[in-house]
């Protein structure tokens, strides 16, 4: 195959990307804040989630750190840190970062104080905060399933 002149102006384009990546990634102004979509903000709270998977907390509280210079107090920032939290053991600390969700009745926030006071064995408060979520949505129904098998009062409850 032979080259071209669109391959070339592909290339362009790509080192452009590029440049104007490695640039983005150095600092972002604070116009743009609000351009940083949903979707990546979930993204990097997955990431800061795997880096706990690998026991890399410090890892994890840098991109916590990154997404709440991005999105100050939102919803993905906050439940990475208390993601961090809970995998060195800090529950109370995780519920603290979490209470501004859950006292919005934020299904993801519901669905992570949950999960942190499942770990705590404070399952009767578990299952009242389980209670609160609200069904319809399959990533946060996926969640308070697996977190619900294992508290006898929710599980009883909706039939699981």
């Amino acid at each position: 195959m032979a080259w071209s002149p669109e391959d070339d102006a592909r290339l362009g384009q790509r080192r452009e990307i590029r440049y104007t990546m490695s640039r983005s990634c150095t600092s972002v102004p604070s116009e743009s804040r609000t351009e940083i979509g949903v979707g990546f903000r979930r993204n990097l709270a997955e990431a800061a989630f795997l880096a706990c998977i690998s026991n890399d907390v410090v890892r994890a509280r840098r991109i916590a750190k990154g997404l709440d210079a991005l999105a100050p107090g939102s919803r993905e920032s906050v439940i990475a840190y208390a993601i961090a939290d809970l995998t060195v053991g800090n529950i109370e600390a995780a519920l603290e970062q979490l209470r501004p969700l859950s006292e919005t009745n934020d299904a993801y926030g519901l669905a992570f104080s949950a999960l942190a006071l499942h770990l705590s064995g404070r399952l009767s408060e578990c299952d009242a905060v389980l209670r609160r979520v609200t069904v319809g949505n399959p990533d946060v129904d996926g969640l308070v399933a697996a977190i619900g098998k294992n508290s006898i009062g929710h599980a009883v409850e909706r039939d699981i």
